[in-house]
């Protein structure tokens, strides 16, 4: 919990986040940290202190899912630290609220590689646009977006920031079935069992959509 009531809050505290959940891992069993948030990238990943600590949380055998950011559908716009290479970093696509997975496509708001190292990203995409999820009646959130109620405890938002816990929790399920698995296995089962959307751009839409299903079968 590092960012504050209005949705802001420091790098330093990000890092120290990071850092609490890579001292807390034996205790806690932590084995995965969704970041659903982000910043613009104005520095190469190699320089930058919150794409270290989440080198350091990866190394340390946490699988780190990162928000792609939201300002697509212009390029090079991936926010830090989905820049980094080593993470998982999560786009978001959009089911047009139908059933079928034919009409799928890439969320006009979902950011578009290459990042600022000219470096391929989106790894993947997940489910990001109006996602029904549980309401916190009365936060900052809450009383900002009346229109997006749905019935009395629940909310429905779109970003990036909603499609990165989908692939949290894809990789949550992964890890209960095999938890031998290293961050390196279950990003590249992630991507190599993903579904393509067409004949996209890997900076759109990188390796496709994630299939919980195949990923845990392959």
């Amino acid at each position: 919990k590092v960012l504050d009531k209005m949705g802001t809050g420091s790098l330093s505290t990000v890092i120290e986040g990071i850092q609490w959940c890579i001292d807390n891992k034996e205790t806690l069993g932590i084995r995965v940290l969704n970041m659903s948030l982000g910043a613009p990238a104005t520095e190469s990943y190699v320089n930058d202190p919150v794409c270290q600590a989440v080198e350091k949380a990866w190394q340390a055998g946490i699988v780190v899912c990162v928000a792609a950011g939201n300002e697509g559908p212009q390029p090079q716009t991936i926010n830090s630290p989905g820049i980094d290479p080593m993470v998982i970093t999560v786009g978001a696509s959009d089911d047009l609220n139908t059933v079928s997975t034919g009409d799928d496509q890439v969320a006009d708001f979902s950011s578009r590689g290459p990042t600022i190292d000219n470096l391929t990203k989106p790894d993947l995409l997940a489910p990001g646009a109006n996602i029904i999820s549980l309401r916190s009646p009365g936060s900052m959130l809450d009383k900002k977006n009346k229109q997006s109620r749905v019935d009395t405890w629940y909310a429905s938002f779109s970003g990036t920031s909603m499609a990165t816990p989908v692939c949290s929790g894809v990789v949550a399920q992964l890890l209960q079935l095999n938890g031998f698995l290293t961050p390196e296995q279950v990003k590249a089962r992630l991507m190599a069992t993903a579904r393509k959307l067409d004949n996209l751009d890997p900076n759109i839409q990188g390796a496709g959509v994630i299939d919980a299903r195949k990923a845990v079968e392959e």
